[in-house]
């Protein structure tokens, strides 16, 4: 799940203070906790008592499996306090102060990485290695640290796209024709043109565009920090998930409205907005807004997110929550037991599904026939299997221990961008600039992975082109198989399609009427075409 309105100028004021004293390399004590003990230990008793903070629906979910887990494991006893904006602050307290922290507590996921590199939390590697391969590398990744394990996922955060059946009907447009961004768009302005512009395909307002941008940037492949902690964000990839958000503001087809604010949630009920990208929480709170919708058939219903090419993703993460346990923790088996219970067995992942609809980031809940039971909000829509297709295909991002202070960096650049007629073509080299002197970190090499190629310059290493589309010449795309160790195509005439070989056997050599959509490269005559298969 995710908190809308994620911080006050005083909660950061106080994280900022706080998380100064907890960075690695900074002097500080963490309480005086010896490292050889913060590890959960293996096959120890349970019982003794359990101390969770947590917030809003995700408490209550937890409060809900407490009766079970009490009755299971006699002698325990559980307690979820139910914290708001303030568990931040609370938390970072305790952990500075080396006292005071819950025995169990949640995070956002996109926080996670960070309090990880504190070196305040258990290593929880002894007992969950084992679940390892029972969640979406894409959370799973980001719940590590050198080859150890510190928090494990609660619930994720799939997309999709949310819209109003009458309003497609009204206005002729199939949702099940959506594939791509561009369907999107096309789609957008003909709801717009035939509703007098009265009705808006989605909000996005000039302020909100970082978190869409980290949807895109999943289905793009791109990164703002690499595998090896640089800056990555100026690169060909997060360019194209940039360009999407500009088309999609510039077609006309937005609202300019705040998120999570009163004329954004108004669309739940009226025709202003026709859909809303989003994640799977968002149904949870669009059922809390819309208010008398029990037993219902509403109007609202529920696609795969556009991909970016044909045949592309059509999923990506936004939110999810994980719980860890401080290294401080004086009950670390009794904690590691209910953590177990609630986010390492379907019965705990369904019972909080069906509770409070946190979707199950434990992929055996997942793959229950849960997941095909038909939503009364949805019209009847079996949502669950739709939000659950591809969560183990989610690509990563790379969320270091710098990852909120980059989302902070981004969020205030693309507003600007945003506000001042998205004009800058360097925004995004803007951002690493910033952040390589801030965090005083390098700045990662580009290597294209989409895009165009100008001069004939033929692509990079293959290993770098993953899945995605480069493209040679003005109009042409050249694609590669994911990890091909050739830096060279060198393929067979069945494979090129339209030509034979070249003398030297490196590239296809066609007649020009079998060109069709390339040309001359302007460095020399081989000409630009569709080249696929293996080298």
């Amino acid at each position: 799940m995710r908190m809308p309105n994620r911080n006050t100028n005083c909660l950061c004021l106080l994280t900022a203070a706080a998380l100064a004293l907890l960075t690695p390399g900074c002097t500080a004590v963490h309480g005086g906790v010896d490292p050889s003990t913060s590890a959960v230990p293996v096959n120890a008793p349970v019982h003794g008592d359990v101390t969770v903070w947590s917030w809003n629906i995700a408490a209550k979910s937890l409060q809900s499996l407490t009766p079970q887990f009490e009755q299971d494991h006699a002698g325990t006893k559980v307690t979820v306090e139910m914290n708001g904006t303030n568990i931040q602050s609370r938390l970072l307290l305790a952990l500075v102060a080396g006292v005071g922290a819950p025995d169990v507590t949640q995070f956002q996921f996109f926080e996670a990485p960070h309090y990880i590199a504190t070196g305040t939390l258990a290593d929880l590697t002894p007992v969950a290695k084992k679940y390892e391969t029972m969640f979406p590398k894409a959370v799973w990744q980001n719940c590590t640290m050198n080859g150890k394990i510190y928090a494990i996922p609660w619930d994720v955060g799939p997309c999709a796209l949310y819209y109003k059946r009458s309003v497609f009907a009204k206005y002729g447009v199939d949702p099940d024709k959506i594939r791509t961004w561009d369907d999107y768009i096309a789609a957008g302005q003909t709801i717009v043109k035939k509703s007098g512009g009265k009705t808006k395909m989605l909000p996005l307002g000039a302020n909100d565009m970082e978190d869409l941008f980290e949807v895109l940037l999943q289905q793009t492949g791109g990164q703002v920090f690499d595998g090896q902690g640089r800056i990555a964000v100026d690169s060909p990839q997060a360019t194209r998930a940039l360009s999407i958000i500009k088309r999609l503001r510039e077609s006309g087809i937005c609202s300019d409205v705040a998120a999570y604010g009163q004329e954004w949630l108004a669309g739940f009920s009226d025709e202003s907005v026709a859909s809303y990208p989003g994640a799977v929480w968002l149904g949870g709170l669009m059922k809390d807004a819309m208010g008398d919708y029990k037993g219902k058939s509403t109007d609202w219903g529920v696609t795969r997110l556009p991909a970016v090419d044909p045949g592309g993703i059509r999923v990506a993460d936004w939110g999810g929550s994980v719980l860890v346990i401080p290294a401080q923790c004086k009950n670390k088996a009794a904690a590691w037991a209910f953590i177990e219970y609630a986010l390492c067995t379907r019965e705990g992942q369904l019972a909080q599904y069906h509770k409070e609809s946190l979707f199950p980031a434990f992929l055996p809940a997942l793959q229950t026939k849960a997941m095909d039971e038909g939503d009364p909000f949805f019209g009847g829509q079996p949502v669950g299997r739709l939000f659950a297709t591809d969560v183990d295909k989610i690509p990563p991002l790379n969320r270091t221990s710098n990852w909120n202070e980059a989302v902070g960096y981004l969020k205030q650049d693309l507003s600007h961008w945003g506000a001042t007629g998205m004009t800058d073509p360097d925004v995004l080299g803007g951002v690493a600039r910033k952040l390589s002197k801030r965090l005083d970190l390098a700045v990662a090499p580009s290597v294209p992975q989409g895009g165009r190629v100008s001069q004939g310059i033929r692509p990079p290493n293959p290993q770098s082109w993953g899945n995605q589309t480069c493209d040679i010449g003005p109009t042409i795309d050249w694609q590669m198989p994911a990890n091909d160790p050739s830096s060279t195509p060198v393929l067979s005439p069945q494979d090129w399609g339209l030509g034979g070989r070249s003398p030297s056997t490196t590239r296809p050599l066609l007649s020009p009427q079998d060109w069709g959509l390339g040309g001359r490269s302007r460095w020399s005559t081989v000409p630009y075409t569709h080249i696929g298969g293996r080298a």
